[in-house]
């Protein structure tokens, strides 16, 4: 820590006592204060000068609004005129009546109906209220379209669709397949508007794109409007993800109403539970509300334990995916009305479902990107009062970078969000679902989607009549059982007793968590895979007792193949290569080691691997060949050690950089210098893309972690990494530092053979 952030630290210690508690504690280190004054908002004019409908005017000052903000207006005229239109404003700031009140104009005064599709039921049921409050004393209707809604509930939409339908796109794709009432209703709705659309990255991203391109099919050239508060390329990402040539951008203030103190705290003598558990007593003692952010059910779990034995469990609660509607409200209800003070939360709350007033937002993990610090942050001080957010450091290479460079960590942007949509594979799945709905024109869809209709054909699944694509019954009898638009490949079902299902698992991460002897963990408890049959796609697992202190890693490696090379280029003179491949994926054993110490307790190897093979796309970097010893036996030690490493940090790096999940990518390195990173996700994510784009930033982070970082040489700081085939064996910090070194100066390289000899590679 430099010497002015010392002062700065000094300073807050001094001027505030909360800050001053907190630096107090020996066991932890603040280490700087990053300050966010308001922001100011601009108003737009009076509501009587405005031409909306009277009716409206008159709603809005029985609600004591006399004017609008003036990004509110703008999205207002921009809706109105019919542009498709993407409103990026801060948290809490009124990104909902922006696209609202047109909404509202535009049913009374022309009739046209909209469909709000949020990314969760939760949110979704939440905002509904917020809505009802401006259109049912107008006459208004608006239901909710979602999983839990009532049978009479969906006559009702379908008999009479309401002014505003409140759904997600789940269940639209679930629908579009299945309810053949749901398709001829579409054609009522002139506008699809979706908030919080930053959730739409990656693949989830896709499926939307094809969800619209479904739905769009059976409306009569329907209006976009999407929401969000933190896209760093939201006209991009918004073009790409709707697939429209033009979009309006209108952007509001960030939203802080009052003074906020951001922490940035490094845990000396404890680890990052008991450093989160403890703060959220700190919180529970002073009676400040707070939110306590972390991405795992079981981190929460965690924090949850230690808080009860601190003597103050019932003023704390846990809010996660998982708890039933009942639940979910008590748990709400009860921290608005001050029953709680502290909620442990998983990223459920990240986005805006009402919790009243919230004074401290502390982030137990890094969140995966800044837009979704900002997200998260963006939840305190909304009453304009002092407020605080916490981020608490652990043994990773991102907090090594930002205990060294805390300005850093605030001098960040909101990242860039990707969607792949020329995903074959999710393609492919909705393609066909098109034909099973309605048969598809030749010439009415892009020429991507053309093609991939003809591979259809080639399969079998569809056929061409006239002018025509039309399903065939064998696709007939997929499309029909095609479920799900939150992942890609086949899905493993875990069983319990036999026969009872508890819980799905995507191939490939099945494959190293649901294989025999794994320990499962599902909902708080402990289970045990006694069978795995991967071709029948069944995990058969029993009950283990809550206090078992074994867990399993598996042992694993990958082989790559390039199929097609969709472009080459250099990074500082090194070659690069993105391309669709080909990932095999062996799993020959697994390590046993215990909860409370990951000491291994036994290592089990297979007698037959088990292995799983997919096609996605990826980067193959051909980084220099450095020499490490002249002895060739040890030389090929230190060159595996190398490579491994860099892969390693690339990938870790990359994920912050560019705000990607911890499992969105994978790796393999040989000996030869050849680092091939790749999207996790069958088909493409388009994660190793923006990677690409942002690879610069990765290399010098990567090497800035490498170069500080005081260990021997590797360790959870900088080169470990929990997803390791080979469970950290085979690193080197030392000379990954020099590979890392040589492509930022742009050592000579060349485009080679990627090898094919089992066992050289490292994952």
């Amino acid at each position: 820590m430099i010497r002015g952030d010392r002062l700065t630290v000094a300073k807050y210690m001094l001027e505030d006592d909360f800050i001053a508690e907190l630096g107090s504690d020996r066991a932890r280190l603040v280490l700087y204060v990053h300050e966010d004054k308001p922001t100011e908002i601009t108003y737009g004019p009076t509501i009587d000068s405005l031409d909306i409908p009277k009716e409206l005017i008159s709603r809005l000052r029985e609600l004591g609004i006399e004017r609008l903000y003036d990004f509110q207006w703008e999205a207002y005229k921009s809706i109105i005129n019919g542009y498709d239109t993407a409103i990026m404003a801060g948290t809490g700031v009124g990104k909902t009546e922006a696209f609202l009140l047109p909404l509202i104009s535009l049913s009374l005064n022309r009739g046209v109906k909209a469909i709000i599709m949020y990314p969760t039921k939760a949110l979704a049921r939440d905002q509904m209220i917020r809505i009802q409050k401006y259109i049912t004393p107008l006459g208004m209707s608006v239901l909710p379209y979602d999983g839990d809604t009532s049978s009479d509930i969906r006559s009702k939409v379908y008999a009479s669709p309401p002014n505003i339908l409140i759904t997600n796109p789940d269940m639209i794709s679930e629908t579009l397949t299945h309810v053949s009432k749901f398709r001829e209703i579409l054609r009522e709705y002139g506008l699809i508007v979706l908030d919080d659309f930053h959730i739409y990255n990656g693949v989830f991203g896709a499926h939307v794109h094809y969800v619209l391109k479904r739905m769009s099919r059976f409306m009569r050239n329907p209006q976009y409007v999407v929401s969000t508060a933190t896209v760093g390329n939201p006209t991009e990402f918004a073009k790409r993800l709707l697939g429209i040539d033009d979009i309006r951008l209108i952007q509001g203030p960030e939203g802080r109403r009052g003074i906020t103190r951001h922490l940035l705290v490094r845990p000396i003598s404890r680890g990052r539970v008991a450093e989160a558990a403890e703060l959220a007593v700190t919180c529970v003692r002073r009676g400040m509300k707070c939110l306590v952010f972390a991405d795992s059910h079981r981190f929460v779990e965690l924090i949850k334990r230690l808080v009860d034995k601190r003597g103050v469990g019932d003023r704390v609660r846990v809010h996660r995916a998982g708890l039933t509607i009942e639940e979910r409200h008590e748990v709400e209800d009860g921290f608005k009305q001050g029953r709680y003070l502290v909620l442990l939360a998983t990223p459920t709350l990240e986005m805006g479902i009402d919790i009243g007033d919230v004074d401290v937002a502390v982030m137990a993990t890094i969140p995966p990107s800044y837009s979704k610090y900002l997200q998260r942050s963006g939840r305190v001080g909304r009453r304009g009062q002092l407020s605080y957010v916490i981020q608490v450091l652990g043994d990773d290479p991102m907090s090594t970078y930002y205990s060294s460079s805390p300005r850093e960590f605030y001098a960040r942007k909101p990242e860039d969000l990707y969607v792949e949509e020329r995903n074959d594979e999710i393609a492919r799945r909705h393609c066909l679902l098109m034909t099973y709905e309605k048969p598809v024109r030749s010439g009415s869809v892009d020429i991507y989607c053309e093609e991939i209709l003809k591979s259809l054909v080639n399969d079998g699944l569809v056929e061409v009549r006239g002018n025509y694509y039309v399903v065939t019954e064998k696709g007939r009898e997929i499309a029909r059982v095609t479920r799900g638009i939150r992942g890609i490949g086949d899905v493993v079902k875990i069983l319990s007793d036999g026969k009872r299902v508890i819980g799905f698992r995507e191939l490939p991460m099945a494959l190293r968590e649901l294989h025999e002897g794994a320990v499962y963990l599902h909902g708080g408890k402990v289970y045990e895979v006694y069978k795995f049959d991967i071709d029948g796609r069944r995990a058969f697992v029993k009950r283990l007792p809550d206090d078992y202190d074994l867990y399993t890693t598996a042992l694993y490696y990958s082989e790559p193949s390039i199929n097609e090379v969709l472009e080459e280029g250099s990074i500082h003179a090194i070659p690069y290569q993105y391309a669709k491949l080909t990932i095999r994926e062996v799993v020959y054993g697994y390590l046993v080691k215990r909860f409370s110490s990951n000491e291994v307790v036994e290592r089990r190897e297979f007698r037959q691997p088990l292995s799983y093979e997919f096609r996605t796309k990826g980067i193959v970097i051909y980084a220099p060949f450095i020499t490490f010893s002249p002895f060739e036996n040890i030389d090929i030690v230190e060159r595996g050690k190398a490579y491994h490493a860099a892969e390693h940090i690339m990938i870790m790096i990359g994920e912050n950089v560019i705000g990607a999940g911890p499992t969105d990518m994978g790796g393999i390195s040989y000996p030869t210098g050849h680092i091939i990173i790749y999207d996790s996700y069958p088909g493409g994510s388009g994660a190793t893309k923006m990677l690409l784009s942002r690879v610069d930033d990765v290399l010098r982070i990567s090497l800035d972690v490498l170069t500080h970082c005081t260990c021997v040489d590797g360790c959870p700081k900088c080169v470990y990494s929990p997803y390791c085939g080979n469970d950290n064996h085979y690193l080197s910090r030392r000379n990954a530092i020099r590979v890392i070194d040589a492509i930022l100066k742009g050592m000579p390289s060349k485009i080679t053979e990627i090898p094919s000899i089992t066992g050289e590679s490292y994952d």
